[in-house]
């Protein structure tokens, strides 16, 4: 009896040995398939940060923007109801959206704002500081005729798209200029764009525009008394920056209906002869028409 007993002991010792190594590789197997998974992921997130970086890092994408593309990706992830998680290539498919929202933008004048100024909307220079004309074959002749005769011939280059071309710009004598555009009607501007050759093209860029400022005003109409010409604001052009630069007017400006304004640039890059213009924008909203 003793000895059946010791035997049976033994082969429910054997079975809990074998039990105990399959349960053993069952868990290492899991272990190590949790692992797999973790590491993958890990991998996928590492070249989701990588790519996000990269965006940040070139310029295409801000904080706040990645931050947004996240969140889209994972929103779109959120609503398919398919309960997978967040991937790399939904991210991917949200950054080609941005992207292509971006083109569509660009495809609006580069800064997707209507440009109130802009020439073949109506907007024209009305009037300029002493012209430079040095650089013009015509230059003798210019420098004597009187009056609107001496109208510079690309006055209304800052007014009309630009394409990046080295002196394809209204150059005005010295370093404290200024130019006077009747935009194409009266609006409460927000903001003004100001644009230069880039630095990489650029044959000089001591003519570049620095300190600048906005003055705005109300000519008189039929519906509107003249206003007087008030600051709406003051900025400095970075030339170490983008070629194509927005500022925000004071958010008096926002208040007040102009259908002129004034760019006073008070200093430039270096030179002492001229400093060119090359191309101005007006943003803003339209008053209501009851109004």
């Amino acid at each position: 009896m003793q000895a059946q007993l010791d035997l049976i002991d033994m082969k429910i010792g054997k079975e809990m040995a074998g039990l105990k190594r399959d349960v053993e590789h069952m868990i290492d197997a899991e272990a190590f398939s949790i692992a797999s998974k973790v590491h993958n992921l890990k991998s996928q997130m590492d070249s989701i940060e990588s790519s996000l970086n990269f965006l940040k890092q070139e310029g295409i994408l801000t904080r706040q923007e990645t931050l947004q593309l996240i969140g889209s990706a994972a929103d779109d992830r959120a609503t398919d109801g398919s309960g997978k998680a967040l991937s790399l290539d939904d991210v991917r498919a949200a950054a080609k959206k941005i992207i292509e929202d971006e083109l569509e933008r660009h495809r609006a004048d580069g800064i997707g704002r209507t440009d109130y100024a802009l020439a073949s909307g109506g907007g024209r220079v009305i009037d300029y500081s002493e012209g430079y004309f040095s650089l013009t074959p015509w230059s003798g002749l210019l420098g004597i005729l009187p009056g609107d005769y001496r109208r510079h011939p690309k006055a209304n280059k800052i007014l009309e798209p630009s394409f990046g071309e080295p002196g394809q710009c209204l150059p005005l004598k010295g370093s404290n200029v200024f130019v006077d555009i009747r935009l194409r009607t009266a609006i409460y501007a927000d903001s003004i764009t100001l644009e230069h050759v880039s630095k990489r093209v650029a044959y000089d860029t001591g003519s570049a525009p620095r300190d600048f400022q906005v003055f705005g005003w109300l000519e008189a109409s039929a519906a509107h008394k003249k206003g007087e010409r008030v600051l709406l604001g003051s900025f400095r052009y970075d030339i170490e920056s983008s070629s194509v630069q927005t500022f925000r007017l004071y958010k008096t400006a926002s208040k007040l209906l102009v259908n002129t304004v004034r760019v006073h640039v008070v200093s430039n890059y270096g030179s002492s002869t001229h400093t060119c213009l090359y191309r101005v924008r007006v943003h803003g909203t339209e008053p209501h028409s009851e109004e």
